[in-house]
């Protein structure tokens, strides 16, 4: 089947649609401000206007691949609109791969194994398909990809891989504490899912500390933000309890804050 370029606006159109849904909207947020603060954050680097017109272009192909990706996949098997949308997404993808080989080989790898954990992430199963897994992807592959193409990559950016599996982890026990009776006989209680979320966050910042001290990182920069982990840790637990017994309305936010704080205070310490 044919794809005419009379229906490529139709089916752009009709992908715009997942805009709506909170979760894609936070997603391309938190992919705008990461992207925003890794080129900014990149060390020894002035990008010039073609560099930030590069990667703005590639945010916006990548972006707008995966959201037809993510349409196409909505659809049942037999629908004559799927197999358009998946040769757009194709080709959108095929032009952000091209734009990437304008900066390096090693940036298109980068974006093409990226963007491959998004896709299937944002396709997969609706148990994976979170938004703190999404965010968390985002966050520990972005900073990888802006600085390979600004060629002002460091080893030190490998720790956002252990940062984010760890935020993903803690974050998942924030929310069963709050979202689990206390009598419903678990292992853990609602109180031990909150300690373990604590213990991620501080095992976190300790990581960072560590890495830091066995590398050039800037310490003063690596030890505020242990220091400010800890001082949101605090603030997690005197949170006052939300409406479900044992629970924090707040919390997931915090936990959030707290982790994100960790991983933006190393990037700066590099």
């Amino acid at each position: 089947m044919s794809v005419s370029l009379a229906n490529v606006g139709h089916h752009l159109l009709a992908s715009r649609t997942l805009l709506h849904r909170r979760q894609v909207q936070v997603a391309i947020g938190i992919a705008a401000i990461a992207t925003l603060l890794s080129v900014i954050l990149a060390p020894d680097v002035t990008p010039s206007m073609w560099d930030w017109i590069r990667i703005i272009l590639v945010g916006i192909l990548g972006a707008s691949s995966v959201l037809m990706f993510t349409a196409a996949q909505l659809l049942p098997a037999e629908s004559t609109d799927r197999r358009p949308r998946l040769v757009i997404a194709g080709a959108l993808v095929a032009m952000a791969l091209l734009l990437n080989l304008t900066f390096t080989l090693g940036t298109a790898l980068i974006f093409s194994i990226g963007f491959t954990v998004i896709v299937l992430i944002a396709t997969g199963d609706s148990a994976l398909r979170t938004t703190k897994t999404i965010a968390s992807a985002l966050i520990a592959t972005i900073p990888f990809w802006v600085w390979t193409a600004l060629q002002a990559w460091t080893a030190g950016l490998l720790l956002l891989i252990p940062l984010a599996s760890v935020a993903v982890i803690s974050n998942g026990h924030m929310r069963a504490a709050m979202n689990m009776p206390s009598d419903n006989g678990s292992p853990l209680t609602p109180r031990g899912h909150r300690l373990a979320c604590w213990l991620g966050i501080l095992g976190s910042a300790l990581i960072a500390l560590v890495a830091g001290l066995l590398s050039d990182a800037s310490n003063g920069v690596v030890a505020l933000g242990a220091a400010g982990a800890i001082v949101i840790v605090g603030l997690e637990a005197g949170s006052p309890p939300g409406p479900v017994s044992g629970s924090r309305s707040l919390s997931p936010a915090i936990v959030d804050v707290a982790l994100l704080w960790i991983a933006l205070c190393w990037i700066v310490s590099l």
